[in-house]
């Protein structure tokens, strides 16, 4: 289980998410899928465990851009009792709390589909007007204000009030 140490999430020794071991690409478990035999086969070799869970792949963000939970709390305006519920993974936020966390860590475009899917939402798509702002918010690493601000000149839904 993490734990809290000042303003950072510190892992104890050995609960890493990220194993050691290549992942296979889309394309090669694609072709894994193609080459089974029979159905049984193709679920024997799927292994569910490669994929994090939206609260693993919020920490190894948050790790890899060096961001504390007290800073993404400031950044994102999400409550704290609600955000470190997140982080347990008692609760799944919603797509504006997920854009909010990507904006705060100043995802990539990748990164931010990600935690979308990881939270069983779909992907920003760039033929909708109000996620094609969202999409240019996160190219130019605006961060949660700005997106908002450029929500707000589209005419387009918040992600805050």
């Amino acid at each position: 289980m993490p734990r809290r140490a000042g303003n950072m999430i510190q892992r104890k020794k050995g609960s890493s998410h990220v194993k050691s071991e290549k992942k296979k690409t889309t394309s090669q478990r694609l072709l894994q899928i193609r080459r089974s035999g029979t159905f049984r086969e193709m679920l024997d070799t799927h292994d569910p465990t490669e994929e994090p869970s939206l609260c693993q792949y919020l920490y190894q963000l948050m790790e890899e851009k060096h961001l504390s939970a007290r800073e993404m709390i400031t950044d994102t305006g999400v409550h704290k009792s609600y955000f470190y519920a997140v982080l347990a993974g008692q609760k799944t936020p919603g797509k504006n709390i997920i854009l909010r966390f990507s904006l705060a860590l100043h995802c990539t475009l990748n990164e931010t589909n990600r935690l979308l899917r990881l939270a069983g939402l779909s992907d920003l798509y760039p033929l909708l007007r109000r996620d094609a702002v969202l999409i240019y918010a996160v190219e130019q690493k605006s961060g949660v204000q700005k997106a908002n601000e450029l929500l707000e000149e589209a005419g387009e839904e918040l992600l805050y009030r």
